[in-house]
């Protein structure tokens, strides 16, 4: 690795996976939602998951969409940019493939993180309705035992 080329990629892939590493700690630190909910307050294991999951591949897609920042933003010659970004790519790579994922997945990461709040939503919709049936029973529960106990007492 002599190139100033590779340096810069290197140099910038390793302050990027530093600030994503900062944010997931803050994350942990401040009770992200689907930290949260992933290790402590879902009883459903497999809900639980897919707060894992979506908060994962938020923060793995992070790593690129702040690469494609620093490019969008900087003054490098298109020729330049081309092979920073190849560099870039080959690191990036790695990086996926240490968390069990490939490139090509991460093209998809948005997607399936929109596939994996629909089905968050839909948990959370039925447990409101499945709530509110339990509620409505408790309720018709108590209102028949009165009904019992004013009818003994007459």
């Amino acid at each position: 690795m002599n190139s100033q080329r590779e340096i810069f990629a290197l140099v910038n892939f390793i302050e990027i996976t530093r600030e994503c590493r900062r944010q997931l700690v803050a994350d942990v630190l401040n009770g992200n939602p689907d930290l949260f909910r992933f290790l402590y307050e879902d009883k459903n294991k497999n809900v639980q998951l897919l707060y894992k999951k979506r908060y994962e591949l938020k923060w793995l897609e992070a790593h690129w969409l702040k690469c494609k920042t620093l490019f969008d933003n900087s003054n490098i010659e298109l020729a330049t940019r081309r092979e920073i970004l190849k560099i870039f790519l080959h690191w990036y790579q790695k990086f996926l493939e240490a968390w069990g994922y490939e490139l090509a997945d991460a093209f998809f990461f948005n997607a399936e993180i929109e596939s994996l709040e629909l089905l968050i939503d839909t948990n959370q919709r039925w447990t409101a309705q499945l709530d509110q049936l339990e509620m409505s029973f408790i309720r018709e529960t108590k209102l028949l035992d009165k009904e019992i106990e004013e009818a003994k007492s007459l």
